[in-house]
């Protein structure tokens, strides 16, 4: 009893040093988006710490969001895709050119972008997993494909026209106050928590991209868990098109280049977080909202707008080098 009395002090404060530093491991950057709204709310607090402010950067966010989610599985698996950005541009000019320009109906023209982001998906596929190119060459390759084919059908303009009021409404109305934007978010990551998290398909997804040889041993499927990835890839960016073309009611066939930085800052920031080392889906939009919350408050105190492509990639850079440093001390533990 007297050794059990000695040890308990000790013992608690190892408890409890252990679980300070699983705390700040894994919700570190949430506390870091916690401070920066705190520091932004007492420095603009007329403006920034407001339901409207909050919900329009989660909604000013949310393409980059569904695009930092449609990498994930890429990434998980350990590849890399350099072209849902273009693949987003061309679909967003397609879909509103088809509805503006050839009257399809807007239904029609919704199905068919998803289906040419599926098709990218595919092609990207096809190249890294039967013709084995690196995933880096072949979606550079086919981004710059894409990119062209958006000019070519755009003429390098941005394409408006009429639009029927319910293709707008896909993503200008608020149900329950909330805009509709910030709802799509919220069913693909759930979606996409279910796949990775839950899903035999997930798990494979996994061990490819921790051990690909070893998962090979396994019976796992490499080129099926490749193909996955890159399929959900181009088609969240199809589903992107069509939210982005209806918020904006026009198609921008040269904006998406500026999705690709924040898209993946997100991402490798979400692999600091929730269950850090480990790209996931709750990470991956906190770390969007970082972004879109640091973007916000600086734009209100002033900023230049080229400092949000500072901020981006200052926060790319910043989780890259984080991430690496908790894979090599939770390595040392072991």
């Amino acid at each position: 009893m007297n050794s059990i009395a000695t040890k308990s002090p000790q013992s608690k404060r190892l408890a409890l040093g252990q679980l300070v530093d699983t705390a700040v491991s894994n919700y570190g950057l949430v506390l870091v988006v916690l401070l920066m709204i705190g520091v932004f709310a007492i420095l603009k607090p007329d403006t920034y710490f407001t339901v409207d402010n909050l919900l329009s950067i989660a909604t000013s966010q949310a393409i980059v969001a569904l695009l930092a989610l449609s990498i994930l599985g890429v990434l998980i698996v350990g590849e890399f895709d350099l072209s849902f950005a273009s693949i987003l541009g061309l679909c967003q000019v397609m879909v509103i050119g088809l509805m503006a320009n050839s009257s399809w109906s807007w239904p029609t023209a919704c199905v068919a972008v998803v289906a040419l982001g599926l098709a990218a998906g595919l092609i990207n596929a096809f190249l890294v997993v039967r013709m084995q190119v690196s995933s880096f060459v072949a979606t550079m390759g086919l981004s710059t494909v894409v990119g062209g084919l958006a000019v070519g059908y755009s003429g390098g303009m941005v394409v408006t026209g009429a639009l029927p009021d319910a293709f707008y409404n896909l993503a200008q109305i608020s149900p329950l106050g909330i805009p509709m934007p910030i709802w799509y978010v919220v069913i693909v990551a759930i979606l996409l928590y279910t796949l990775f998290e839950f899903t035999s398909t997930g798990r494979h997804m996994r061990a490819v991209g921790g051990n690909r040889a070893a998962a090979r041993l396994a019976g796992i499927s490499i080129s099926r868990a490749l193909t996955v990835a890159f399929v959900i890839a181009g088609v969240l960016a199809g589903l992107g098109a069509i939210v982005s073309g209806s918020l904006l009611g026009s198609g921008q066939p040269l904006a998406a280049a500026g999705y690709l930085l924040p898209a993946y800052a997100g991402a490798f920031l979400g692999a600091t977080t929730i269950t850090p080392g480990r790209f996931n889906v709750w990470g991956t939009l906190v770390g969007v909202y970082l972004l879109g919350a640091g973007v916000s408050g600086l734009q209100q105190l002033g900023f230049a707008p080229w400092v949000q492509d500072l901020f981006n990639g200052a926060m790319l850079l910043l989780a890259v080098a984080f991430s690496g440093y908790l894979t090599r001390v939770r390595g040392g533990r072991k």
